[in-house]
């Protein structure tokens, strides 16, 4: 038997894929629903810990509420009203999940997607997922063909994460991606955790969580003390304390090999989660609205765009997938113990 292993699962009603490796005991649960993440094993002082605040029961994950864990696709956070124009055509998208609310974090969420392929050796546990769902006239008001990949892998500390959309109809269409997990290094909570974001500028949004127009929506961090987390701050001005998270960072600076890196500490053991992305904005939010759990766990969300993209005349060209063009969108997640 290999080091890294897979195994089929079951949650509750879904069927999911379980990579494994062996010489560590860490692991991670995947739901082909939505391509979502439900667990992810490390090993911590003797025992096996769960970093991950997803979906506990199968009747939370068929509410997806909070969108634990949720690949989003082919659009991140909101879209204002649901109302977009591109390519000369006025467009209206309603909210697959929730009817009653504008649309939010995509709708790869609600689809069963299937496997692509699945590797496992002595150096690595690999799993592809996809679906071909996303046609022209499945989904109100998104009139374009994408498949959607999302790949998995887990080597050592680290769990590596793509999503690729590919355009397969005859017309260009926006896309964009992201991923939304809660994170969490004990049962205590955020408050005394220590937060790390590399960022320059933070996104600036009215009542609704939409941010302002043009550059009034691109504050300088030092603008803005409560949103900075920058690692030249000390750990007291970057424990989250009693402060209410929901923030998107832009401009994020990455480290020597072209990667951005935000993080949360626990001072108490010694445990650091690391989310790593190339390009795209970040989000950081401390659950204080979640209808679980509430500041049990934090949402650390590497994105491409910031929210309302697709109304954004700055991002139009980025998001535009022309006919059978890909573009993929990479992040991960990694772990250590800091003495």
């Amino acid at each position: 038997m290999s080091r890294y292993i897979h195994t089929e699962g079951k949650f509750g009603s879904f069927k999911t894929i379980i990579l494994k490796d062996t010489l560590s005991g860490t692991s991670t649960e995947i739901a082909l629903r939505g391509a979502t993440l439900l667990n992810y094993f490390i090993p911590l002082k003797g025992k096996l810990f769960n970093i991950i605040d997803g979906y506990q029961t199968p009747r939370e994950f068929e509410e997806l509420s909070g969108a634990r864990s949720c690949i989003m696709a082919p659009f991140s956070n909101r879209i204002k009203d649901g109302f977009y124009e591109f390519d000369d055509a006025q467009h209206q998208m309603y909210n697959p999940v929730n009817p009653q609310r504008e649309p939010i974090h995509g709708f790869v969420r609600i689809l069963d997607f299937e496997v692509k392929k699945i590797t496992t050796d002595e150096n690595k546990a690999e799993l592809i997922l996809f679906t071909s769902k996303i046609r022209k006239g499945a989904f109100k008001g998104y009139p374009y063909s994408v498949d959607v990949e999302v790949r998995f892998l887990l080597k050592d500390n680290e769990l590596h994460v793509e999503i690729t959309g590919h355009n397969k109809g005859s017309e260009p269409a926006l896309f964009g991606s992201g991923w939304h997990p809660y994170f969490k290094t004990s049962e205590e909570g955020v408050d005394h955790l220590v937060l790390t974001v590399p960022a320059s500028k933070v996104i600036m949004v009215d009542e609704k969580l939409i941010p302002l127009r043009g550059e009034d929506a691109y504050l300088p961090i030092d603008q803005n003390p409560e949103a900075d987390f920058r690692p030249s701050k000390d750990i007291y001005q970057n424990t989250i304390g009693d402060r209410e998270v929901n923030y998107c960072y832009s401009d994020l600076q990455p480290g020597k090999d072209g990667l951005i890196r935000s993080s949360i500490r626990d001072p108490k053991n010694g445990l650091k989660i690391t989310v790593f992305q190339k390009g795209g904005v970040f989000y950081a939010y401390s659950a204080d609205e979640a209808k679980y759990r509430p500041r049990k766990s934090i949402a650390l969300e590497p994105v491409q765009y910031i929210t309302n993209s697709y109304n954004r005349p700055e991002l139009k060209d980025k998001m535009t997938l022309k006919p059978g063009c890909s573009v993929t969108f990479s992040f991960g997640v990694a772990t250590e113990i800091l003495r």
